[in-house]
C-alpha cells in the first residue's frame, strides 16, 4: 500500500468531513434571513416547490421566496424553495454517503469519488441559491426595503464546500489544479459581469467617459434582467428593451440572453471540473462552451451596433464578458494541445519503496545468480533433467547457452545424448536457458525471460491450477481486475511469485489507476 495512496484517502476524508460539516451549519445555525432557522423551513419549502396544499405544515413559514413565471404560462414557480430543498437533499446523502467513506480502502477511489459527486452536486445547487439571494438583494436595494444576507448558507455552507473542493484540487492535481483554480476565478468574474454591478457595490454613477460609455451590460440594463425579461416577457418584451420592434432586435436580445446564460452554465461546469479528472474529452468540450460563450457576446455586440438605437450601445461589462471568455477560451486550447495522458509512460507509476530493477545485466566479473532451471553447482557436472513439455505452444527450449562458472570437477562424466548440460576444459558449465516465444502485450514486454516463464506457467497454463476469485488473464485486453485480485488474494500468491514479478505486478496496477 503506497503512501501516496494513503494520503490521498485521508486528504479526501478530511475534506469531505469539513464540507459535509458547513453544509450542516448551514442548515442549522439561526443566520438564515437574518436569525430564522433553515432546517425547522424545510417542510414548507417543500410543499411549496411541488405545489402541496398542505393545512398545517409543520415547522416555519419560509421566509424567502423567488416566484417565476415563464413566458407562455399562469403558474408561478418558486426558485428559492427549489434550492433549498435540493440544498437540504444533497445534505442528507452526504450524511448516508460518509460511511462508505470511511469504510472505503485507500487502493480505491471510492473516498475521492463520494468526496467529488456530494461536494460538485452541493456547490452548483448552493451556487443556485446564492443567484437568487443576489436578485433578491438588487431588488431590495432598489426599492430601498430592509435585506438580510443568508450568510449561513452562502457563506459558511456554499463558501466552505468550494474551499474544500479547491483543497482536493490542489492536492490531486497540483500544477493541473492551479489552472482549473485560475479559469474557475475568471469564470466567477464573468458572472458578477451579468449582474447589476454598480447596484450590487453601491457605486453612484454607471458611465464613464462623459457618459459615453456605460458601466452595466448594455445600455442601463444588466444581463441578469435581460435574461429574466426574455424568459417571463417573451420576445416582444426583448424586442422593447432593444429598441427595435423588427428581428434586428429579436436577435439582440437572444444573443444577450444566451451569453448571460452560457456564462452561468459554463461556471458551474468549472466548479465541477475542479475535483474532476482530466481528460481529453473535457478539454475538448472545454473548448467548445467557452467558444459558444464568445460568440453569442460577439453576435450581441454587433447587432447592438446593427440596431443603432439611441441610448442603446454595449457597455463595459459586456466587453469585460468578452475578454473573459476569449482567455478562458485559450486557456482551455493550450491545455489541450500539450494534454498528455498519466498513464502512457511507465515512469509515471508509483512505485514502492523496496522496488528494485531486476533486469540489469550482469557484467561477467560479478558472480551470477543461479538460472531459474539450473541446478545447484556440483564437484562433477552432472546431467540435468529434461524439461518438462510445455502444455502449450509458450516457450520454446532450449534455444541459448547461458554460462554458469563452477569449479573444475575431479573427474567429468560422459554426458547423456539427452542432456541439456554441455562442458569445456576451463571449467565452464553451459545449461540451457529457456526463452519466452508465445504471444506478448504491452505488460508482458516489460518482464524478462524467466519473469514470462514464471507468469505464463502460473497464469496462463495453470500449471498449478485454476484460483478461485481470480479473473482470467487475456493477453491485450483488461487486466486491471486481475492486477487487483491479486494484491486482494496477497497473502494466497506471495510465496508463488518471485519478487521481481511481483513488483512488476504492482507497477502495471498503479498504471492501470
Amino acid at each position: 500500500m503506497s503512501n501516496n495512496k494513503q494520503s490521498k484517502k485521508y486528504l479526501s476524508l478530511v475534506t469531505y468531513c469539513l464540507a459535509l460539516a458547513c453544509l450542516l451549519l448551514g442548515l442549522f445555525l439561526p443566520f438564515f434571513n437574518g436569525k430564522d432557522l433553515l432546517f425547522k423551513m424545510l417542510p414548507d419549502a417543500f410543499c411549496t416547490t411541488f405545489g402541496l396544499n398542505v393545512a398545517d405544515v409543520p415547522g416555519e413559514a419560509l421566509t424567502r421566496a423567488y416566484p417565476y413565471i415563464f413566458t407562455g404560462t399562469t403558474k408561478a414557480f418558486d426558485f428559492a424553495a427549489l434550492a433549498i430543498v435540493l440544498y437540504a437533499f444533497v445534505t442528507a446523502v452526504g450524511v448516508i454517503m460518509l460511511i462508505p467513506v470511511l469504510a472505503s480502502k485507500s487502493e480505491k477511489k471510492t473516498a475521492r469519488v463520494c468526496a467529488y459527486v456530494v461536494e460538485i452536486a452541493a456547490a452548483i445547487v448552493l451556487f443556485m441559491y446564492t443567484v437568487i439571494e443576489i436578485m433578491l438583494y438588487l431588488t431590495a436595494k432598489t426599492t430601498g426595503a430592509d435585506f438580510n444576507w443568508d450568510y449561513g448558507v452562502i457563506g459558511i455552507a456554499f463558501g466552505g464546500t468550494l474551499l474544500m473542493l479547491l483543497i482536493q484540487s490542489f492536492g490531486y492535481k497540483k500544477g493541473s489544479g492551479f489552472m482549473k483554480f485560475v479559469v474557475f476565478l475568471l469564470g466567477a468574474a464573468g458572472v458578477m459581469c451579468t449582474f447589476a454591478f454598480t447596484t450590487l457595490v453601491g457605486m453612484k454613477t454607471t458611465t464613464l467617459f462623459d457618459d459615453k460609455l456605460y458601466i452595466t451590460f448594455f445600455a442601463t440594463a444588466d444581463g441578469m434582467s435581460a435574461l429574466n425579461v426574455l424568459l417571463m416577457g417573451g420576445l416582444d418584451a426583448g424586442k422593447a428593451i432593444m429598441g427595435a420592434t423588427d428581428i434586428k432586435g429579436t436577435i439582440a436580445i437572444i444573443a444577450v440572453a444566451c451569453a448571460v446564460l452560457l456564462a452561468l452554465v459554463n461556471f458551474a461546469l468549472d466548479m465541477a471540473a475542479i475535483g474532476a479528472t482530466t481528460k481529453k474529452g473535457t478539454l475538448a468540450v472545454d473548448i467548445i462552451r467557452y467558444l459558444l460563450e464568445a460568440i453569442a457576446l460577439i453576435v450581441a455586440v454587433i447587432m447592438i451596433f446593427v440596431i443603432n438605437a439611441e441610448g442603446i450601445r454595449p457597455g463595459l461589462l459586456m466587453y469585460v464578458l468578452l475578454a473573459i471568455a476569449i482567455i478562458q477560451l485559450v486557456i482551455a486550447s493550450v491545455r489541450c494541445a500539450v494534454f498528455r495522458p498519466a498513464e502512457c509512460t511507465e515512469t509515471n507509476a508509483e512505485l514502492p519503496e523496496d522496488y528494485y530493477d531486476d533486469t540489469l545485466v550482469v557484467s561477467p566479473e560479478e558472480p551470477v545468480a543461479e538460472p531459474a532451471y539450473a541446478a545447484a553447482p556440483a564437484p562433477a557436472a552432472q546431467p540435468a533433467p529434461a524439461p518438462v513439455p510445455a502444455a502449450q505452444p509458450q516457450y520454446i527450449q532450449p534455444v541459448y547457452l547461458q554460462p554458469v562458472y563452477a569449479a573444475p570437477a575431479p573427474a567429468a562424466q560422459p554426458a547423456q545424448p539427452s542432456t541439456t548440460v554441455t562442458a569445456s576444459s576451463d571449467g565452464v558449465v553451459y545449461t540451457a536457458k529457456e526463452v519466452y516465444r508465445g504471444p506478448t502485450d504491452s505488460f508482458m514486454s516489460r518482464l524478462t525471460d524467466s519473469e514470462k516463464i514464471e507468469f505464463s506457467k502460473l497464469f496462463l497454463e495453470k500449471i498449478n491450477g485454476s484460483f478461485a476469485n481470480i479473473p482470467d488473464y487475456v493477453i491485450g485486453g483488461d487486466n486491471k481486475d486481475f492486477f487487483s485480485s491479486i494484491f486482494i488474494y496477497l497473502g494466497k500468491f506471495r510465496p508463488m511469485i518471485s519478487d521481481g514479478l511481483m513488483n512488476k505486478f504492482y507497477n502495471e496496477l498503479n498504471l492501470l489507476n
